[in-house]
């Protein structure tokens, strides 16, 4: 961007009556990352999570990651980027990866039976369906196959091994013809896995592995749980908490057959060299384990209600509405663990979290930090920052000369809170001001205030019409520290 004589002369006429600010847009971005490191902290307490931990991924770099609390109550060892987690049915994803490898090798056909494949993989067919189970219908859970088999066994982990998934399968019904109704089937990707294991001569963890994660470098990733390293690497799962604010660890257990469906254990750093593989094939084209065609085509829609009441599924590959916005990727839920991994194809952005409890959901946490944190992200890393580049030299210099002064923002950042009551607010700076995000609403980016400089240690919160409504006085001690913030009257006291 070029500014024209006349608006330069505008923006030399006006900074000596404007604040001029000394945070760069990489500064505003580290000042969100460390609101969402605090109001993550702030709520992963209020749940009493044993453990957790987030990244976000622009592009081929993981460029911030927070972690919380530890690999187990028994051991005290702190969760790392390291740390593997059950990601449970983000599982699914290397068993689609895996099972269009195979696609594209000629060995498996998306439209053809199962059943060609493996003939005990065949359900009584009472319906008369005119269409088979397939690899298709599998991937996008319009198979019509059940959710799951004929017993609870995720109520005692008791997972059946091929033999017995083989038994279930042929003791089952199809709850309705392909393509009549969306049904998630852990079966359905169970039975998948099998035809995996089948055609590639190898056991389902062995291909995985040997096609997936060395080739991406996912090198702490297996394919069931290592129970072995539990508090030391592996991070323990947890039920929910008891009447009395306790956990029970789960028991050591094997998802066996149903590891495709939900038998992964990865970790931050792993799971953001997937994230990065996805968007490096997007990106250049070419082939990596898959071709970049494939896994466009799996990023495709290829299965949503008639009126749009129904999940938009592509092949293994879900879809997750941020308003507007279409992110690709997949969420998990198992015993003691849940995960959630999303991905903006458009802009490179990709958040992964995974937490140690089963009654802890990171999705709508993995949602506010990316909320929070994308505009931002934009100005360091995306289109933003190349345009603002082209003009940042020409309006550093018209500031420079216009400004009498420069106001630090840091000063006033950090977490603020009321005595006895839950209205913390963690207040951060952009490059032109401070925004106070309140920790514990349903909505905190929603809810989030823009508070604009008026003089000396004084802002007015900006309304979402840009006009400006009451005053925020913060306070300092004798030393010139800020302290507290005084606004409606109310004091919150920084921490």
């Amino acid at each position: 961007m070029r500014l024209s004589r006349a608006a330069l002369a505008f923006v030399l006429a006006t900074t000596s009556t404007v604040p001029a600010f000394a945070e760069t847009p990489e500064d505003a971005l580290a000042s969100r990352f460390r609101a969402a490191s605090a109001w993550l902290d702030a709520n992963l307490a209020k749940e009493s999570a044993p453990g957790a931990a987030i990244g976000v991924v622009h592009d081929q770099d993981l460029i911030w990651s927070h972690q919380f609390g530890v690999e187990s109550y028994a051991t005290q060892n702190p969760v790392t980027d390291d740390t593997l987690f059950s990601i449970c049915s983000v599982s699914k994803l290397f068993n689609g990866v895996a099972a269009m490898n195979l696609v594209e090798e000629g060995q498996l056909d998306l439209d053809a039976p199962l059943t060609r494949y493996d003939a005990s993989m065949a359900l009584p067919d009472k319906l008369g369906s005119e269409e088979p189970v397939t690899t298709r219908g599998i991937l996008s859970h319009v198979a019509g196959l059940p959710r799951e088999g004929t017993l609870d066994y995720w109520a005692d982990n008791s997972f059946p091994d091929v033999a017995g998934l083989r038994e279930t399968v042929s003791s089952q019904e199809q709850l309705y013809k392909p393509y009549d109704h969306w049904q998630y089937s852990n079966l359905g990707m169970a039975m998948l896995g099998d035809v995996v294991s089948r055609i590639s001569g190898k056991s389902w963890g062995d291909y995985v592995d040997q096609t997936i994660f060395t080739p991406l470098g996912m090198t702490g990733s297996v394919t069931d749980m290592p129970f072995d390293r539990v508090g030391n690497g592996f991070a323990q799962g947890y039920y929910i908490r008891t009447a009395k604010g306790e956990r029970q660890p789960v028991e050591q257990h094997s998802f066996r057959a149903f590891a495709p469906a939900a038998g992964v254990a990865s970790s931050i750093h792993d799971m953001a060299k997937f994230a990065s593989w996805n968007f490096r094939l997007l990106d250049q084209g070419g082939e990596e384990i898959l071709k970049a065609t494939t896994l466009k085509n799996m990023q495709r829609v290829h299965w949503v209600g008639a009126d749009f009441e129904e999940p938009a599924w592509g092949l293994a590959y879900a879809t997750r509405r941020y308003s507007e916005k279409t992110m690709w990727g997949h969420g998990g839920y198992c015993p003691g663990a849940r995960t959630e991994l999303v991905m903006r194809l458009p802009t490179k952005v990709a958040a992964v979290m995974m937490v140690s409890a089963n009654d802890v959901s990171p999705g709508a946490m993995v949602k506010t930090v990316y909320s929070l944190t994308e505009e931002a992200i934009d100005k360091v890393h995306g289109k933003a920052a190349i345009e603002a580049k082209k003009a940042a030299k020409t309006i550093k210099t018209a500031k420079a000369e216009g400004a009498e002064s420069k106001v630090d923002l840091s000063a006033y950042e950090g977490s603020y809170h009321v005595a006895n009551y839950d209205w913390d607010l963690y207040v951060g700076f952009n490059e032109d001001g401070l925004f106070a995000l309140p920790i514990f609403t349903d909505d905190p980016v929603g809810d989030l205030e823009t508070w604009v400089h008026e003089k000396g240690d004084t802002f007015r919160r900006k309304r979402k019409d840009d006009t400006l409504a009451e005053a925020i006085t913060f306070e300092r001690d004798a030393a010139g520290k800020v302290t507290a913030l005084v606004q409606h009257s109310y004091r919150s006291t920084k921490r």
